[in-house]
């Protein structure tokens, strides 16, 4: 509503949606439109179409008011959320009690984190993307503030969380983002990011050698192990969840196939993996980017991955700048490389707001960058 009164009062300013990023987003939901010509099911083309319009619509909002907003207030809000998620996660762990929005009693799992989201996965995908914001409050502030505090306990109380989720996939991405962000950030901030990580370190294993820790993180070293150990288990006999992830992505590309790599549909692909769900068992891809690929075809496939180098080369830009967003940029970027491996771990993440806000924060920087540059030079 406010927007809408924004755009009546003062009209809108056609010059802030010419660029890369508002013209894909906006052909791809297009294109998603005309596919329903050929889906199956429309049901499931509209359900997915108001998801995709609706996310879409928020990249486009933050990237409208990238000029209006100023970035500390957004990574407040961002801090704020990530510590309710830490304690409402660890309440859960505790109490083996759940929110009403948590689908964790239909899987009979017990102590195991969703928080706000509706599985573990969704929620182990959220610490990931996040922390490497999180991580600012760390390696920027030089003394102890309230937020860098915040932001300390936050980042090290979010690990336990993620290991009970028993996302295999969100583990890969939590190291790959760790290791983006540190070789990404100035020598000053290296040094404050080592000298908190060795602190921490030594604090483990001073607790693990005087058995201060009563066994915790022998059983932690242990679930990660086998966590890790089963990303090789191909049992065909057991039909194992690599098994069953691997024949969701074979009987996708055939489907895309028959549709000529046009895509399959907004939102069709769950209707055609009924069909052989007596081999797959799930009928969600599984894969963000093979969500897209099957769904949207290949031309909206290849725009997207374009789209996402040409959002990281933008970031890359800034990072070597002296701007206030050289962090923010940096983080966005190591968000960016654990999506990769993150996006397999949920089973639909066109749902996912936060998948969509990452992506919002990354044109709202681009755009805030560019309008400053603009500004600077008249």
């Amino acid at each position: 509503m406010l927007i809408c009164i924004d755009i009546i009062l003062n009209g809108i300013e056609i010059k802030k949606f010419l660029n890369f990023s508002s013209y894909f987003l906006i052909s791809w939901t297009a294109y998603s439109l005309l596919s329903f010509l050929w889906a199956q099911d429309i049901k499931n083309a509209l359900r997915d179409q108001v998801f995709l319009t609706a996310n879409i619509l928020v990249v486009l909002i933050f990237m409208y008011y990238s000029n209006y907003v100023r970035w500390n207030v957004l990574e407040n809000i961002i801090l704020s959320s990530y510590i309710i998620n830490i304690i409402v996660g660890y309440w859960e762990v505790v109490t083996d009690r759940h929110l009403w929005t948590s689908k964790i009693p239909l899987y009979n799992l017990h102590r195991t984190p969703s928080t706000f989201f509706s599985n573990p996965n969704d929620f182990a995908t959220y610490l990931v993307l996040y922390l490497p914001f999180i991580l600012n409050f760390i390696v920027r502030e030089r003394v102890f503030t309230l937020r860098k505090i915040a932001a300390l306990f936050a980042a090290i109380f979010s690990v336990p969380l993620l290991i009970l989720t028993t996302s295999r996939a969100n583990y890969i991405g939590f190291v790959l983002a760790l290791i983006v962000y540190f070789f990404l950030i100035e020598k000053l901030e290296k040094r404050e990011y080592l000298k908190y990580s060795l602190a921490i370190f030594l604090f483990l294993v001073i607790l693990t050698g005087f058995r201060l820790d009563f066994g915790l993180f022998s059983k932690i070293g242990q679930m990660i192990s086998t966590q890790l150990s089963s990303l090789f288990d191909f049992s065909a006999s057991t039909l194992s969840s690599n098994v069953r992830r691997v024949l969701l992505i074979v009987y996708g590309l055939s489907f895309l196939y028959d549709y000529l790599f046009f895509g399959v549909g907004s939102g069709n692909s769950r209707v055609l993996m009924e069909k052989v769900r007596q081999y797959t068992v799930n009928v969600e891809l599984h894969n963000w980017f093979m969500d897209v690929l099957v769904c949207y075809g290949i031309i909206v496939f290849v725009f997207y991955i374009i789209w996402i180098f040409y959002i990281i080369y933008k970031l890359l830009q800034i990072r070597v700048t002296k701007n206030e967003l050289r962090l923010p940029a940096v983080s966005v970027i190591a968000s960016i490389a654990a999506f990769g491996f993150s996006s397999v771990s949920s089973s639909k993440m066109i749902e996912m707001r936060i998948m969509w806000f990452l992506f919002a924060l990354a044109v709202f920087i681009v755009s805030n960058f560019q309008g400053s540059e603009g500004e600077q030079r008249n």
